[in-house]
């Protein structure tokens, strides 16, 4: 078990919601990783703890894979207001940005508020009284929710199995990441039923012409960079950025930097290779995302080698800002390739 005290803590708040009103609302759009843990939480509650309700919040639009989970582990999303509860759940969610828009209701609720996530923490924290169970030891808030029902004696079914499983599977980039301990609780959650090449075709959307449109204009528009040994690679497109991000590390750079008008400013999305973060330590949710979105009027998180940040910029002045930061940290100036 990663941090059996964290998930020992998390037990005991779950528990304390016996007969209570809960909501759980996961970050924009959600994710794998957001929709699979608030699924477990949900069944824990309901199903061990007794609450009197517990209803689960996508802010703002479902991406076509979150839909096909949901769907797949028959997961009713609410699409109104929280409404009347006596505590909210924040799950996978780095920054209260994330929340978009039932952010003002989480901050003006009468209520418990827990955060349960794997992201570096915000630079300013979290308000007062938040209780946090969070960890960047963890490569998935669904992998902190199988230590959480070990400690809790919850047997999964196979339900609860796959949607750890596919949370686990997406969040360490097909398991490109993972470590021993993660691997291990993966074989654990096949033995309880899990079929990976089962669950993973449940919810795979074949990519649609939009998306390969936006990666062939992402890969047309590139600019790239060297700095030593480090390629960085920066395009814009008007969506679909975080898939154009991951389209243009696999053309061969070892960072890249895409961004786009959104709303009345812009979103930029960062990606980099496992041997960047390994040789230079460059945490992109730390040390870019959070610091871009701060200095820029927005906000920002992720992880070490994937995250995004919100503007009230350009995207031109956003890139501009990711790569200004990049010399700093690299100790040198980039030059174009």
């Amino acid at each position: 078990m990663r941090d059996r005290a964290l998930a020992e803590g998390l037990c005991r708040f779950l528990s304390s919601m016996k007969g209570k009103r809960v909501a759980i609302v996961t970050h924009v759009g959600g994710d794998a990783d957001a929709v699979g843990a608030a699924y477990v939480i949900k069944r824990i509650l309901e199903e061990i703890v007794g609450c009197a309700g517990v209803s689960v919040h996508v802010p703002e639009e479902l991406s076509a894979q979150v839909r096909a989970m949901a769907g797949y582990l028959k997961l009713e999303i609410e699409s109104g207001a929280i409404g009347d509860v006596d505590a909210v759940v924040l799950v996978d969610i780095g920054s209260l940005e994330q929340a978009g828009e039932y952010l003002e209701e989480v901050m003006g609720a009468n209520a418990s508020v827990c955060v349960v996530d794997h992201h570096a923490p915000p630079k300013d924290g979290y308000p007062k009284g938040f209780m946090v169970f969070a960890s960047e030891s963890y490569r998935s808030v669904c992998e902190l929710m199988v230590d959480v029902a070990e400690v809790m004696g919850v047997k999964l079914d196979r339900s609860e199995a796959e949607a750890l499983f596919l949370g686990i599977y997406y969040d360490t980039a097909r398991l490109s990441i993972a470590d021993q301990e993660v691997m291990g609780k993966v074989c654990e959650l096949v033995r309880l039923g899990v079929n990976p090449s089962r669950s993973i075709q449940s919810v795979e959307v074949p990519m649609d012409i939009s998306e390969r449109i936006a990666r062939l204009k992402g890969a047309m528009r590139m600019s790239v960079y060297r700095i030593g040994e480090w390629l960085v690679a920066t395009s814009k497109v008007s969506s679909f950025q975080a898939p154009v991000a991951r389209a243009l590390l696999s053309l061969g750079c070892h960072v890249s930097i895409v961004a786009g008008e959104y709303g009345d400013g812009a979103a930029v999305s960062m990606r980099s290779q496992q041997d960047f973060f390994s040789k230079t330590g460059i945490n992109l949710g730390r040390d870019l995302a959070q610091v871009v979105g701060a200095r820029l009027g927005g906000y920002g998180g992720g992880h070490s080698t994937a995250a995004r940040a919100y503007c009230r910029s350009t995207p031109d002045r956003a890139i501009e800002l990711c790569l200004s930061l990049l010399e700093s940290l690299l100790g040198g100036k980039l030059s174009t390739v």
